[in-house]
């Protein structure tokens, strides 16, 4: 998959961490949605530090705990707004 495909991809699969849905699923796992602000505040940071995570959202945001002080201000501030 070409990289700016990837990227596209990814945007739409972070979608997926769009504003947090207190939904929960059979397994009792939360749904998690973010907004475009989110997104945008959180991508360039996916890319630089957790590429190797995209497309997994959950792959992806594990990566980022495990980095979160490399994180930009703009992105922590995105997981801590649900609490992570």
């Amino acid at each position: 998959m070409p990289f700016r495909r990837a990227v596209t991809f990814t945007l739409v699969t972070v979608a997926g961490l769009q504003v947090i849905s207190a939904t929960s699923t059979s397994a009792g796992e939360r749904t998690l949605r973010v907004s475009r602000a989110e997104r945008a505040a959180c991508m360039p940071d996916a890319v630089r530090l957790c590429r190797d995570a995209m497309p997994n959202v959950r792959h992806v945001v594990m990566c980022f705990l495990g980095k979160k002080a490399k994180l930009s201000h703009g992105c922590r501030a995105v997981l801590a707004s649900y609490g992570l």
